[in-house]
């Protein structure tokens, strides 16, 4: 299935206006018969190896940096032997086509918990205190990934028209709202979902439409020293990843 859409991200973000109401083409490119959702798990982001004084044990003997550091200055999740709280954290992204029949063929959900504070971070975003390590961070948060879309909307002029072709690759930005939590041993929980329309309307969705729309690495960064994501200074806090006991 194909599909033009856009979404509106809340507080004032731009709309990001993306893709596609494909139509059957004489020429063709390769797709699945489905591949929905796309889900997955956000883990901490820490910064490259690039001066290495350690060693990691076999069978990855390969150079090593050590402390580890953390990628983002100002936010945290709780951890027992960094910085002495329980570890209640969990994240995912996950992207959902619907049937063309839905009122809304796209869903974007996000969802970040145990959000602290760094030192540093703003008073105004990091004002409920925990038992142990940093306050909850009540700012915001940005989902970013990098997408290419392949489809059969694609003309020569501006307006679409029936060629296959594959765009240009595009930032796919989301902004999430974080909140306090009532439990002094876990930090700000950061959620948000999203139905995505396309363009003119929902009904523009039409069964034999297909689109392939490729994800880099999903990114979440956070909202810089005061919070806020569409001001300077924010860093990487999560990425998409895995965790193993």
């Amino acid at each position: 299935m194909s599909i033009r859409w856009r979404v509106v991200l809340p507080l004032g973000l731009a709309v990001l206006g993306a893709m596609v109401v494909a139509q059957l083409a004489g020429a063709s490119h390769p797709r699945p018969i489905g591949a929905s959702p796309l889900r997955v798990s956000l883990v901490p982001a820490f910064e490259q190896c690039t001066a290495p004084n350690r060693t990691h044990g076999p069978p990855l003997a390969f150079p090593s940096c050590n402390p580890p550091m953390q990628a983002s200055d100002f936010l945290t999740v709780g951890t027992p032997d960094a910085n002495g709280a329980g570890a209640n954290s969990t994240g995912f992204a996950r992207v959902t086509v619907n049937p063309p029949s839905a009122e809304e063929e796209l869903v974007l959900a996000m969802s970040i918990s145990d959000v602290r504070c760094k030192p540093g971070t703003a008073a105004g975003v990091c004002n409920n205190p925990n038992a142990t390590d940093g306050p909850d961070y009540s700012g915001e948060l940005e989902f970013n990934a990098t997408i290419r879309v392949t489809d059969h909307f694609n003309a020569t002029a501006p307006g679409g028209g029936p060629d296959p072709a594959t765009l240009i690759d595009l930032p796919f930005p989301a902004r999430m709202v974080c909140s306090n939590t009532a439990n002094t041993s876990t930090g700000g929980l950061c959620n948000f979902v999203l139905g995505m329309c396309p363009v003119g309307g929902c009904s523009q969705i039409r069964d034999g439409d297909r689109t392939v729309t490729e994800f880099g690495q999903i990114r979440v960064s956070d909202g810089g020293q005061d919070g806020q994501v569409s001001t300077d200074g924010d860093t990487l806090f999560a990425v998409q990843g895995i965790f193993i006991p």
